[in-house]
């Protein structure tokens, strides 16, 4: 038993042995993420080595050298010449191609239709002024517009407000004029804005003396998005090299199965899960139009990175030498659409202290540093044959399984999982089960038991003595309902009799009425009588 523990082991420790020489170890210190002119901040390598300021520095400096060159070879004295007698030749043909006209074409020739002639000609060589097209807006410029100047009226006194709302509105018209302009251009023009409306703001006696609440930064920062958000038409540029990359990401998906060294652990389900959810971040970052919101969800894509760094060292927080191998995995497995589009939306129209220095800019910078590591990626820093890069990345070859790349594999590692989940769910059932056998038992006892507390009861109460003296209580109940009930009958004679009494003695008075109208009657009629003669 114990040899065949030995045999496995050293087994499982060749095929480490073999297969690390085959992986990629990636790392870049802090210094090579440092601008190559020393000036403290992040560089890219897209800017060659160089951060946002010093390479708007270097654009200018080649753009005077170009524009030197080019005068000096239109002031040179061949060329001289060579325009001088090309511009008198064609002044000649020009002479005499009006000489040969017509006089009758001159001589009806209409003055007025000399100006518009004129008028057009002139309008054909002179650039046309373009007016600022006014559209509805999209749901995300007037929520950013609402935003915006809610924000200005919020926190800022009247006329500082109108001031920036203003200028902010007049930068947006002029970008939208701007349809064929060069990118760089463009950013040296918007990040011009930004520099000259904060100095603005930090010089103004209406912000710095009146109790606000907001800092100059963070109307910057409105003043971004709504800029980013307002014109990502005109600013967004969707460069056909996106393409090409995610092509290339797509045909070196095969380097996330075990090539790239990374210390994650992808047995833990807590750390595919990070990685996903970085792989998501990384993604979303193309849904939003704000410079900002695009770097946050970069931010965070680098933060589930770390998370799943520290989840695979046992809540050992990572380095950052362990962090950018992961970050090309994360690129290589999502393959984000539009990334270098992004990236440069950022690096071009983002505030500086946002891709310059601080947590965002190192982010940034090594999200730069990862793209370019991946359009560069060869056999030689994979360290296999040429041939062999070759047929992983044409499809001809499938990468061989084993040990090293076998829990890479999303499949057989989802199968792992749905395995481990049908045993819990079966224990958990077996358990469930017996849970409900010991509940129906328990059930059936407690009934048993109240059945027979309730006949018990039935059986013993009420008792004789309380039987007994319930019966005497009826009876004298009775007793007294006769009792009661006497009275009354004798009340009931004594009020019939009293009632025929009165009715006698009302008959009586009648009677001797009438016998005394008889009497009357009589005692007239003799009078009457003997009155006679």
């Amino acid at each position: 038993m114990d040899g065949t523990e030995l045999e496995n082991n050293g087994t499982q420790e060749l095929l480490k042995s073999s297969s690390s020489d085959k992986r990629l170890r990636v790392q870049i210190t802090e210094g090579d993420l440092l601008c190559v002119n020393q000036c403290g901040f992040y560089g890219t390598p897209q800017w060659k080595g160089r951060c946002s300021k010093c390479w708007r520095v270097y654009q200018m400096e080649e753009k005077k050298a170009q524009c030197y060159t080019k005068n000096r070879e239109l002031l040179s004295f061949e060329k001289f010449e060579g325009r001088r007698k090309l511009s008198t030749e064609s002044r000649s043909l020009t002479l005499k191609s009006i000489l040969r006209k017509s006089p009758s074409l001159t001589a009806n020739s209409n003055p007025s239709q000399e100006m518009v002639c004129a008028a057009s000609a002139s309008h054909s060589t002179l650039p046309s002024p373009v007016t600022p097209i006014r559209h509805r807006l999209s749901e995300e410029s007037s929520s950013a517009y609402d935003r915006f100047h809610e924000f200005l009226q919020n926190n800022l006194p009247q006329s500082a407000a109108y001031e920036i709302t203003q200028q902010t509105h007049h930068a947006v018209d002029k970008i939208l004029e701007q349809q064929n302009v060069n990118m760089d251009d463009l950013s040296s023009m918007v990040q011009h804005f930004y520099q000259v409306l904060a100095d603005k703001m930090r010089h103004s006696p209406i912000i710095s003396g009146s109790l606000i609440n907001v800092s100059v930064e963070e109307v910057m920062a409105e003043v971004e998005q709504y800029i980013c958000v307002r014109a990502y038409s005109t600013l967004a540029d969707e460069e056909t090299a996106d393409l090409s990359l995610q092509d290339r990401i797509r045909s070196l998906n095969w380097v996330t199965a075990g090539f790239l060294e990374t210390t994650l652990d992808f047995s833990q389900e807590s750390v595919r899960d990070k990685l996903d959810e970085a792989i998501t971040e990384i993604i979303d970052m193309n849904s939003h139009r704000g410079a900002a919101e695009k770097l946050q969800c970069l931010v965070r894509c680098s933060k589930m990175i770390f998370e799943a760094l520290k989840e695979s060292r046992s809540g050992a927080p990572a380095g950052a030498d362990e962090y950018l191998p992961v970050l090309i995995f994360v690129i290589l497995k999502g393959n984000p659409p539009l990334i270098q589009s992004n990236v440069k939306f950022v690096s071009r129209f983002a505030l500086p202290a946002r891709v310059l220095s601080g947590e965002s800019g190192y982010y940034f910078t090594n999200v730069s540093c990862a793209l370019q590591f991946v359009q560069n990626m060869n056999a030689e820093s994979l360290k296999m044959p040429k041939e062999e890069f070759e047929a992983y990345t044409s499809g001809h070859q499938v990468p061989p399984l084993n040990a090293m790349n076998m829990g890479c594999n999303q499949s057989i590692r989802t199968m792992e999982n749905s395995l481990v989940q049908v045993r819990q769910l079966l224990e958990r059932q077996k358990n469930l089960k017996g849970l409900m056998n010991d509940l129906e038992i328990r059930v059936k006892r407690e009934t048993d038991e109240l059945s027979a507390e309730v006949d018990e009861i039935l059986n013993t109460y009420p008792s004789k003595e309380l039987k007994h003296l319930t019966e005497q209580v009826m009876i004298e109940e009775a007793k007294l309902l006769e009792s009661l009930s006497a009275p009354s009958s004798i009340l009931l004679n004594t009020s019939q009799s009293s009632r025929e009494l009165d009715f006698v003695d009302k008959d009586s008075g009648n009677i001797e009425e009438h016998n005394d109208y008889e009497k009357d009657a009589t005692a007239s009629q003799s009078l009457s009588v003997q009155n006679l003669p």
